[in-house]
């Protein structure tokens, strides 16, 4: 995968950034030694190994062997500079935090530390396929809980994620949402696309397999052959070998483009391209609590939103906060085919748009002062 350095340039000019090159064993595992599960076809036999060793060995994840350098480097980096007094670790990867526990071990009440959650640890929606044995489940947790409760704050991305944390450690934790620098552009200068385009961005693991959608746009292309004329799906990222074969068994593979894994910049352009986004939550058990970047990436595009996700829900609490488009239940075809006629038949008289509302709280502004108050 190559980098993208394109967000460099957010990265204020007095900022002192300080490097150091570590060993990355994931590069030689394979990838989902360090990322979640999605998969090309069926897992061979050392892929399966090496998601045994990722859950096993590699603790917390395969960024582990950060950790004994960095607490070397910075032990020596933050004793020459006593002017400093907090450090905030973010995570994932969980080993950040503990590089921050080690620290904090160190330097106690001299240092400020803050943990930033912005997924959960054991709690995260791939935890159950790693394969964990109990020493090794019982050593994750533990790390966990000691990270929570030695930090002097700590803080996540949803209030969903703040219940099970807090449940873990019985301490409060604070919420500063993801969000977004949202743009100001003209929309009539956008092309649309020509086609009835629903898009998706980012990785498409099994666990989202937008279901309910495969099963209202069938409905909807049986119901009116002309829909077909106009309906592509545009799926943008890494897609899972299983979700193919779901879309392909309601026959919808002649309306669907996959797109590799785009620069961010282009990626922007084409969502504002994008008649409808889609979003699905993984259907797992943290279900309540996955409120993603990418939604508030999508509300800066300015284009009706697709959701899909667990009833009372973060993300279904954003969706109607925001009134971005459509918040559709798992198994709500009804309700997903009803969101999708009404969009085409805007689309067709070329009115399809969306005006979100309420998104000042979303402003990385706003979550910037939020996130000072703690410092």
């Amino acid at each position: 995968m190559e980098t993208d350095q394109a967000l460099l340039k957010d990265v204020p000019e007095d900022i002192k950034l300080i490097e150091r090159n570590v060993f990355e064993p994931h590069k030689y595992l394979g990838s989902t030694a360090g990322t979640g599960f999605t998969e090309n076809s069926e897992p061979s036999v050392f892929k399966r190994f090496t998601i045994w060793v990722r859950g096993n060995l590699f603790i917390p994840d395969s960024r582990v062997f950060w950790i004994r350098p960095s607490v070397r480097f910075l032990k020596k980096y933050l004793t020459q500079h006593p002017e400093i007094k907090t450090i905030i670790t973010t995570g994932p990867p969980h080993s950040a935090h503990v590089i921050g526990l080690k620290l904090k071990s160190k330097f106690g009440a001299k240092i400020r530390w803050v943990a930033d959650f912005r997924d959960p640890w054991t709690q995260i929606d791939f935890y159950q396929n790693l394969n964990i044995g109990r020493r090794a489940d019982a050593k994750q947790k533990r790390l966990e809980r000691l990270c929570l409760t030695r930090a002097d704050e700590v803080i996540t991305v949803s209030p969903s994620c703040a219940e099970g944390l807090e449940e873990l450690s019985n301490r409060s934790v604070h919420v500063v949402t993801n969000g977004y620098i949202f743009p100001e552009f003209d929309e009539k200068s956008i092309q649309l696309d020509e086609k009835f385009t629903i898009a998706h961005f980012g990785t498409m693991p099994f666990a989202r397999n937008p279901l309910v959608l495969w099963q209202a746009l069938r409905a909807i292309l049986d119901e009116n052959p002309e829909f077909g004329e106009h309906l592509k799906i545009n799926i943008v990222g890494t897609v899972d070998y299983k979700v193919v074969s779901s879309y392909e068994s309601f026959n919808l593979g002649t309306h669907v483009q996959l797109t590799p894994l785009l620069p961010h910049a282009q990626s922007i352009d084409l969502q504002r391209r994008s008649q409808v986004l889609l979003l699905v939550a993984n259907n797992t058990g943290n279900v309540k609590g996955i409120l993603t970047g990418k939604f508030f990436e999508y509300l800066g595009a300015r284009r009706p939103i697709l959701a899909i996700g667990g009833l009372d829900s973060d993300l279904s609490k954003a969706v109607e906060h925001t009134e971005c488009g459509h918040f559709s239940e798992f198994e709500d075809v009804e309700g997903t085919k009803e969101y999708v006629l009404s969009c085409y038949a805007k689309f067709r008289d070329e009115q399809l748009f969306s005006r979100p509302k309420n998104t000042d709280i979303y402003n990385s502004e706003h979550l910037a002062k939020k996130m000072i108050e703690f410092l």
